[in-house]
């Protein structure tokens, strides 16, 4: 399964795939992507990067759907963390329940996020 990749992204994959502090995840998708983008089959990719050949085909799936936001995890950001332990829970209530937690304001200016995560 080859993908296309502009010599632009060729350029960022590779650094991202050389970088020793990206996350590891990073630069296994970097590497998947860049193999895949000189002809390599899904087999010798899936031995090259340790995972299953299912999971390099959803990575090269989402490459083609969303291009350099596939790469990126949203591990840094710890969004995949567990759930608030019951005393982190405590600590996040109000101290007055009488009084609904003010909103936060958002910006009105209708700019988004190109790489957005969920």
């Amino acid at each position: 399964m080859q993908v296309g990749v502009a010599p632009e992204e060729t350029v960022v994959l590779v650094g991202w795939r050389k970088r020793s502090d990206n996350y590891v995840l990073v630069r296994m998708k970097a590497e998947a992507i860049l193999y895949a983008s000189e002809g390599v089959g899904i087999g010798i990719i899936a031995k090259m990067v340790e995972r299953a050949g299912r999971t390099v085909q959803e990575w090269l799936a989402d490459w083609r759907a969303t291009r350099m936001c596939s790469v990126l995890t949203g591990h840094a950001g710890n969004q995949n963390a567990a759930k608030p332990a019951r005393a982190q829970k405590e600590e996040l209530k109000p101290s007055s329940p009488s009084r609904p937690p003010r909103r936060a304001s958002t910006p009105s200016s209708g700019t988004s996020q190109p790489c957005a995560t969920s």
